[in-house]
């Protein structure tokens, strides 16, 4: 018996201690020599979460470890937010994300050969990805709401590969096991990789393990990707809307099967015909990465449940957003395209067409309709109970109308010059809503709203 495994305090102090001297010196480095301030985070960071994977792997105590982590990131969030530690221009709150993200996954029933995976992909291949796009990187692009490099990208994934070749060995399922984590990074903002690159890394090494490695899998993630060669080219979607969705998709197909990506195939062929109806300037380039995520996360998020419970109200809750997102979008388009009289849903007074909150007669119909078609054509493709086909189409018809009523109540709304808009600008003026609640946003909250609905009802009842 190690003496760490007869007092595990002394691990844990070992540790602090550690990360605390490491600290010391790179604060001292860029105050005192000058050294790049990134450069010396990163080494922080390489140091800390390597340190975090050795003590979990050897702690006794999984619960003790994860309220330990749990105290640390309240404190840490503090230092953050006075941002004192290593001050910078662009406050983060990274350096308190990454133990929040471990007590998360010790309380989880993941085992801890795939945390540990989690966690060393944080600590090196984050790093790796963030000192390449620093220094090397010629070109960034703005993925979600920061900046980041192809070339980052691809060290993130190399490194990756590294590391998931020693956890599983050589497999062609390797490459997509190191992809989805990979790809959620480029999606992070302000530290929040922290959280995510590790909670998405162990998620998937546990999905990939239980994934049987079938050629028709490979095929159809194959055919996916030329299709979104050719959706990019045709500006359905933009460069970051396309990897969403290549993200998303690779999910559901090395998860549950290229099968579950018809339902929302099927949204996102009908809706990116009916946006042609009437072209957008902001969607000239196609839909971007935060109207995918609007649309489709939560309903993948739903099919992951499904792999992980094989509760059967997830791929039921699943189906549901889709046709949240299906009615809405089917409703808005037709309604902004015939342009009939609109009206505020709360209100019932007249509103410019096109204003979030906004609904026509025709819109709605549509809408309707809409919904039950496609309620009905997922039903027969998965061959659903006809009663669970109702509750997909009450589901993308209540989705619809809850989302008019949040538009219309807590959207941010502006006046610009004498117009009411819903783009914000250096001269409008807030007269409604909140500023930081868009169009996607509300997509996203009656989604999860209806879901977190139909899965608290199925199981309590």
């Amino acid at each position: 018996m190690t003496l760490f495994e007869h007092d595990p305090y002394i691990l844990y102090l070992c540790a602090a201690v550690l990360i605390l001297l490491t600290t010391i010196l790179v604060k001292l480095s860029i105050d005192k020599y000058d050294i790049h301030r990134e450069t010396s985070r990163k080494i922080l960071h390489l140091v800390a979460v390597t340190t975090c994977a050795y003590v979990v792997y050897h702690a006794p105590s999984r619960l003790e470890l994860a309220v330990i982590f749990f105290i640390s990131s309240f404190v840490l969030f503090i230092v953050a937010y006075q941002n004192v530690l290593l001050p910078s221009p662009r406050k983060s709150y990274g350096i308190a994300l990454f133990p929040l993200s471990f007590a998360l996954l010790l309380i989880s029933p993941f085992t801890i050969q795939n945390i540990i995976f989690g966690i060393i992909t944080l600590g090196i291949s984050d790093a790796m990805a963030g000192i390449s796009g620093e220094y090397f990187a010629k070109k960034k692009h703005l993925f979600l709401y920061e900046e980041k490099s192809w070339l980052g990208f691809a060290a993130f994934y190399l490194s990756t590969l590294g590391i998931g070749y020693f956890f599983i060995g050589f497999t062609p399922l390797l490459f997509i096991l190191v992809l989805v984590p990979a790809l959620s990074e480029l999606f992070s903002y302000r530290g929040s990789d922290n959280l995510t690159v590790p909670l998405v890394a162990t998620l998937w090494i546990s999905i990939i393990s239980y994934t049987t490695n079938t050629s028709q899998s490979w095929i159809s993630f194959l055919c996916m990707l030329l299709i979104m060669v050719v959706v990019y080219h045709k500006k359905w979607l933009s460069m970051t809307g396309t990897t969403a969705a290549v993200l998303l998709g690779s999910m559901i197909i090395f998860s549950v099967g290229h099968l579950y990506l018809i339902p929302i195939s099927i949204f996102f062929i009908v809706g990116s015909l009916t946006s042609k109806l009437h072209p957008k300037s902001k969607d000239a380039s196609g839909r971007n990465a935060i109207q995918v995520f609007a649309n489709g996360l939560i309903a993948v998020l739903c099919m992951i449940a499904y792999v992980m419970t094989k509760n059967d109200v997830f791929m039921l809750a699943s189906f549901a957003s889709v046709a949240v997102s299906f009615a809405d979008t089917i409703s808005s388009d037709i309604g902004i395209y015939f342009k009939h009289k609109t009206y505020d849903i709360t209100t019932m007074r007249p509103i410019k067409v096109g204003l979030s909150g906004g609904i026509s007669l025709v819109g709605t119909l549509a809408g309707l309709v809409g919904s039950i078609i496609f309620a009905f054509l997922v039903g027969y493709i998965f061959n659903l109970e006809y009663e669970e086909s109702i509750i997909i189409a009450i589901a993308g018809s209540s989705g619809m109308i809850l989302d008019s009523i949040l538009g219309s109540l807590w959207q941010a709304k502006y006046r610009q010059n004498n117009d009411i808009t819903e783009e914000k600008t250096s001269t409008s003026l807030l007269i409604k809503g909140y500023s930081w609640l868009n169009n996607d946003g509300v997509n996203l909250l009656a989604n999860v709203i209806v879901v977190g609905f139909i899965i608290c009802s199925t199981m309590w009842f």
